[in-house]
């Protein structure tokens, strides 16, 4: 689970491009320590916060005010007055709801270079 995608899925990003250059920009902590690397891979109960700066905290403020794009998923959980999110789960391949032949994925990729 990368992080800027956990970032957009939060709502603490309106896309995922935005969510990419937050974390470039060094606004988000994962387990209290600067992550700049958008495709960090976050782990079972880690957490995200926002870097305790005012210029953080209004920029994302004004991401978690606006309306939902869709419900959160239950891996995540928010916690906006404390500029937080956890990860609750390890996301399952089944639950995203696409039928993809893995294999084939890696069969690909493999002949690819």
């Amino acid at each position: 689970m990368r992080l800027d995608n956990i970032l957009f899925r939060l709502g603490m990003a309106s896309t995922i491009p935005q969510a990419h250059q937050l974390v470039n920009h060094k606004y988000i902590l994962v387990n209290g320590r600067i992550v700049d690397i958008p495709s960090y891979c976050c782990r079972l109960r880690d957490i995200i916060t926002v870097r305790d700066e005012q210029k953080s905290r209004a920029l994302i403020q004004n991401y978690l005010d606006s309306p939902p794009r869709e419900e959160l998923p239950k891996h995540l959980t928010l916690h906006p007055f404390q500029y937080e999110g956890l990860v609750n789960q390890i996301i399952d391949s089944k639950w995203v709801g696409l039928k993809i032949n893995e294999l084939l994925v890696v069969e690909y990729y493999s002949c690819q270079t």
